[in-house]
């Protein structure tokens, strides 16, 4: 029969006087202990194990999460610049980065890349197999045919390379991808709109030009299209345009041009650096090794790459170029400083060159490769071949519209 529930209230207040009941067990050493004391003791020992196992893993995962974190900082500032001391070459194609490149790019087609102009493309033949090259017309010129419908042979545009109403540039490249990038294509189409013929190459290795790069491979290839249109302008203007590494090329091949007595008319030099160690130190790349000083830098970075042939001291050979130089660099430019060109400009005129320096400022936003954007660089390029012309053919030369 069950308990009323006034009977029921009565034995739960009972029990709450009481307490638990104590219940003796013997352990394994035959010492008698209250289970309820055991119970409270495992429960103190079992929190005590998980607070334990608690603090070890955060303490694994701390020690996992720094290693983890001083892996790259490991490779970065130790073992890439081991890396590069002990395998030159790779720095070197880091440096060339010629094996970045368009798939499916169509170097035959001139027009397929975005070049206003009637172009042509064809090859010569480097040391290391072709160099492939292009020709683009000026805009007028261009318009003549196209208004005609009709479609130059390359006989008739090789030809009107020694029109002199029609001056010639050759420009050389920086490094990474080729001929075909869509900045360079801009750049022609200013040039050609400008009513100047330009002929633009790619390097051995770069773009469909077969061959492996290396600083002296890329200067013998600059010089055999300009030995090539040595022979086909005649008489007409000839300047070379160099852009980032290509102004490293074009410094070295005019400074050998000028020694020879057959320098071009001009120079132009497009976002330039001043010598190697300061395009390395200055590259946004570059903080893994900033913190080394140049006895560290020139031992374990630019001694080996001077091994294997990359020098690029423009600074030291522009000193030696005979014919006017025109820099030119915007402010804000984030791969090669403007500050390097100002070097650059400061050499060249403690050995009093013939150069001039134009800064665009940063609120352009032309950074390393876009300067073809400003609307006033017609003008500053025409008053440069002005006077490259004028000093070839004196005060009684054309006119270069």
């Amino acid at each position: 029969m069950g308990l009323s529930s006034e009977n029921e209230a009565l034995l739960e207040k009972a029990i709450a006087k009481i307490g638990p009941p104590n219940i003796l067990l013997q352990n394994e050493n035959g010492k008698i202990e209250n289970i309820s004391d055991l119970s409270f003791e495992d429960d103190r020992e079992i929190e005590g194990k998980e607070e334990k196992n608690e603090r070890q893993t955060c303490k694994r995962v701390v020690q996992v999460s720094l290693l983890l974190g001083a892996l790259p900082l490991l490779f970065v500032f130790v073992l890439l610049p081991l890396l590069i001391y002990f395998c030159p070459h790779v720095m070197q194609n880091l440096f060339f980065l010629n094996f970045r490149k368009i798939p499916m790019t169509d170097y035959e087609n001139v027009s397929a890349n975005n070049v206003k102009s009637t172009g042509r493309s064809f090859y010569l033949q480097g040391e290391q197999g072709k160099i492939g090259v292009w020709h683009m017309w000026p805009r007028s010129l261009s318009a003549r045919y196209h208004d005609k419908n009709i479609i130059p042979t390359g006989e008739e545009m090789e030809e009107s390379l020694s029109k002199e109403v029609y001056p010639v540039v050759l420009y050389a490249h920086g490094n990474s991808f080729d001929r075909t990038i869509d900045h360079r294509c801009q750049l022609y189409n200013v040039l050609n709109d400008m009513n100047y013929q330009v002929i633009a190459f790619d390097y051995r290795g770069y773009g469909d030009s077969e061959g492996t790069p290396t600083e002296e491979g890329l200067v013998a290839d600059s010089r055999l299209v300009f030995e090539y249109l040595r022979k086909k302008v005649g008489k007409n203007l000839l300047i070379i345009w160099g852009h980032s590494m290509g102004t490293g090329v074009s410094t070295k091949l005019v400074q050998d041009l000028s020694k020879e007595s057959k320098a071009p008319d001009g120079l132009i030099l497009e976002s330039p650096f001043n010598n190697l160690h300061d395009a390395v130190m200055n590259h946004p790349f570059s903080f893994p090794i900033r913190w080394m000083p140049d006895t560290l830098v020139n031992l374990l970075i630019l001694n080996p790459l001077r091994s294997v042939g990359l020098n690029m001291n423009s600074d030291q050979r522009i000193v030696d170029i005979t014919c006017p130089i025109f820099i030119i660099h915007a402010e804000d430019d984030h791969v090669i400083p403007a500050k390097l060109g100002r070097l650059l400009r400061d050499a060249a005129k403690q050995a009093e060159r013939d150069v001039e320096y134009l800064e665009f400022p940063s609120n352009r936003q032309f950074k390393h490769k876009f300067i073809y954007l400003a609307d006033e660089l017609p003008t500053h390029v025409r008053t440069f071949f002005a006077k490259c012309d004028k000093l070839r053919h004196g005060n009684n030369s054309q006119r270069l519209d």
